[in-house]
């Protein structure tokens, strides 16, 4: 594909919608980090993080509804919506609720605000997903980018107030549910939307829960190491550590993940292709050699520049590049399996493998270590895991491209 297709596409628009999106976003957490206390950073980032594993309980329904819509007729689709929106309902209720009782805050309206705004923006997942079904992901994209700029103005008003970093968070989340609510509105020109209103029985609702299960499993995969990284550690880890991982995980991880990820949905053709993947492969296996060197030289001077008041030392550094390099090395075969048919059924086993990094929070929880000893050896059981994950997945797709 050219540059100049690339960009034309409604792919390459997306990427760079998404770039964009996530310099604003980091400059988000620059502000909150460089003008609040580090606590209240560490309120921020573990905040952040339930309201992540929150959003995940739509248990993969917005992308079952995603693959329903592609292959039905549009005169059909305000009804899928209608079906997903009725099973997606209790689970909003249930992420509400969740919100509420982990939410860290002595008000009682910041954490009701806080699960209403997050209980919202799931329930409309099925509405907002119709522009990925009809190519307009595009749309989304510059909504999100939208919401961020909306944030960051309110962010800043916030710090120039003086206000509290809840208020922040409130700012920030009630930016998401007015992008969400736009792309609803957008929405609107593909299906009807008193049809979609229309809430089905109890029967659509356990077919769709059955049906989304695969979904369901590549959500969860990557929901340790995405949304609840930071929420887990701040159950096992002292105060310090978990400011010094969400430095980390916001500024590096969090980016890197993103922008990989976006790169990797805009060749999804290629990634199908025996023949077109070895480049690729090439660039990946490039990425995942060159990450831990360059972080290790780079990376505490890196963060430096954003006036970051944590410390990172050494060896924390050095287990957080390979970290990262097997995490990239993840998302990459995780891509090539969820594109091929034929490989989809190993997402199970990787899914299990993947969720077994609880196993690393509850060691580093229970084992009588020094308090120094903990971030080190959670990051080297997570790197572990991470590896042996990627080396299951690298190694179906292996057998799948000789058999092909």
């Amino acid at each position: 594909m050219s540059l100049r297709r690339l960009f034309s596409a409604d792919a390459g628009l997306s990427l760079l919608l998404h770039a964009l999106k996530a310099l604003v976003a980091l400059f988000v957490n620059w502000l909150v980090l460089r003008h609040f206390a580090v606590s209240d950073f560490v309120v921020w980032s573990v905040t952040s993080s339930i309201l992540i594993v929150a959003t995940a309980s739509d248990l993969g329904i917005g992308q079952y509804t995603v693959t329903q819509l592609v292959s039905a007729k549009r005169s059909e689709w305000s009804r899928y919506v209608s079906e997903s929106l009725g099973a997606l309902l209790p689970l909003a209720l249930a992420a509400g609720v969740f919100v509420f009782l982990a939410v860290e805050g002595p008000p009682v309206s910041y954490k009701v605000t806080m699960a209403v705004l997050l209980a919202t923006r799931i329930a409309v997942i099925p509405f907002a997903v119709v522009l990925n079904a009809a190519n307009q992901f595009k749309i989304r994209k510059a909504f999100e980018l939208g919401a961020y700029i909306a944030a960051s103005i309110g962010i800043a008003a916030v710090i120039w107030t003086g206000s509290d970093v809840r208020l922040a968070l409130i700012v920030l989340n009630a930016s998401f549910l007015a992008s969400t609510l736009m792309a609803v509105v957008f929405a609107t020109r593909y299906i009807s939307l008193r049809e979609s209103l229309r809430i089905t029985g109890l029967t659509h609702t356990a077919r769709i829960f059955r049906t989304a299960l695969p979904f369901t499993v590549s959500n969860l995969s990557g929901l340790l190491t995405y949304g609840g990284f930071i929420f887990l550690s701040s159950i096992v880890l002292p105060h310090e550590e978990v400011a010094k991982l969400a430095v980390l995980h916001s500024f590096v991880l969090v980016n890197l993940y993103q922008m990989y990820d976006v790169f990797l949905k805009a060749r999804q053709a290629d990634l199908a292709d025996p023949v077109r993947l070895a480049p690729y492969r090439r660039l990946n296996l490039i990425l995942m050699l060159a990450l831990p060197p360059l972080f290790l030289l780079a990376g505490r001077q890196a963060l430096s520049l954003i006036g970051s008041p944590v410390e990172i030392g050494f060896v924390v550094t050095a287990m957080f590049g390979l970290f990262i390099a097997f995490e990239m090395g993840n998302l990459f075969v995780q891509s090539i399996t969820q594109v091929n048919l034929p490989l989809v059924h190993r997402l199970i086993v990787y899914a299990s493998i993947r969720s077994a990094a609880l196993v690393s929070f509850a060691l580093v929880g229970v084992l009588p270590v020094a308090d120094a000893v903990r971030l080190p050896l959670l990051l080297g059981c997570l790197t572990l895991g991470s590896m042996t994950a990627f080396v299951y997945l690298l190694r179906g797709v292996q057998r799948h491209d000789v058999e092909v």
